[in-house]
């Protein structure tokens, strides 16, 4: 009887050393790894298709990990995504699933939904809402710009200040006529042919950018 139960252990050992399915079965049986059955103890098991599986693949989703299709099969693709949040968030990468990578999965779940919220509030701002912005703005520059113009063209308009338009217009070899301060119809071409020679726009109104050029030929 010993003799027979010898050649049965026997015979199991020679299957088990030279039969690879039932190596792996044995080893797997003797040396499972440890974070798989935290896992297990976790989620349970991931050797078929497992709704908790699903769910995780739905939250990597969510926060930028492709888990690969979200069908609860826990495969490679699934695997590397695991790591890569486990990395994001300062935890060891084993690609499996633990008490703390569980837990910080269930934190992350809420997380998307409040960053959508503050994007849409803060960022977003829907195409109309920037366009009356940036018309906004511009108006505002607008009318700075046209009461910096009224501004300088009143003080221009004196006679003393014709009288220094007339002036600079002579020494520059645009106007002929007498320095009388009168802003008549010679002085008016005098202008418009002095702007077009500096490349400003010929209108015939001396604004900030004619008279900056005009002072230039007041001075000594």
């Amino acid at each position: 009887m010993l003799k027979i139960l010898g050649f049965i252990l026997l015979a199991a050992l020679i299957i088990v050393m030279f039969n690879t399915p039932a190596r792996n079965f044995m080893n797997n049986l003797l040396h499972k790894d440890k974070a798989e059955l935290r896992e297990e103890q976790v989620i349970g098991s991931v050797s078929g298709r497992n709704p908790r599986v699903e769910e995780i693949q739905q939250i990597l989703r969510d926060a930028g990990f492709d888990p690969g299709p979200v069908d609860g099969a826990m495969g490679g693709q699934t695997r590397s995504a695991i790591k890569k949040f486990q990395k994001e968030k300062g935890l060891k990468q084993t690609g499996k699933i633990d008490s703390v990578t569980y837990l910080a999965l269930n934190r992350q779940k809420e997380t998307p939904k409040e960053s959508a919220k503050m994007e849409s509030e803060h960022f977003f701002t829907p195409l109309s809402e920037q366009r009356q912005e940036i018309n906004v703005v511009a108006e505002e520059k607008k009318n700075r710009a046209d009461v910096q113009e009224e501004i300088m063209s009143y003080r221009l308009k004196s006679k003393g200040r014709t009288k220094q338009i007339q002036t600079a217009l002579k020494n520059s070899g645009f106007y002929k006529g007498k320095i009388d301060g009168k802003e008549g119809p010679q002085t008016k071409r005098a202008i418009k042919a002095f702007q077009k020679a500096k490349g400003l726009n010929p209108d015939g109104v001396v604004g900030p950018k004619t008279w900056e050029e005009l002072n230039k030929f007041l001075k000594d």
